[in-house]
């Protein structure tokens, strides 16, 4: 689950595992001021959030590459996604 927060409200990415390779993601908006939708920062949601899903599809399929050799974790760009998982898996136990 993401939660971005604008000045306009919340959108929240809700992704669902559905197998192994597969999840779907539904995006949920929660806008308290409609004045502020359309300008700065969250403007124009529906196409950040498809160009999110194209990016993270990208990612998947370089991932599933036979030239990605590093696990699930950019060494150079994942520090802290690793450092984050690493602590939700510690306090799970």
């Amino acid at each position: 689950m993401m939660f971005n927060f604008y000045p306009w409200g919340l959108s929240v990415n809700v992704v669902e595992p559905l197998d192994v390779s597969k999840c779907r993601v539904r995006f949920l908006t929660y806008v308290s001021d409609e004045d502020k939708l359309e300008k700065g920062a969250g403007s124009g949601l529906n196409a950040v959030e498809l160009e999110d899903e194209g990016v993270v599809q990208n990612v998947q399929k370089g991932i599933r590459s036979r030239f990605y050799k590093h696990g699930r974790y950019s060494v150079k760009r994942e520090q802290g996604t690793h450092h984050f998982h690493s602590l939700i898996a510690e306090f799970m136990q």
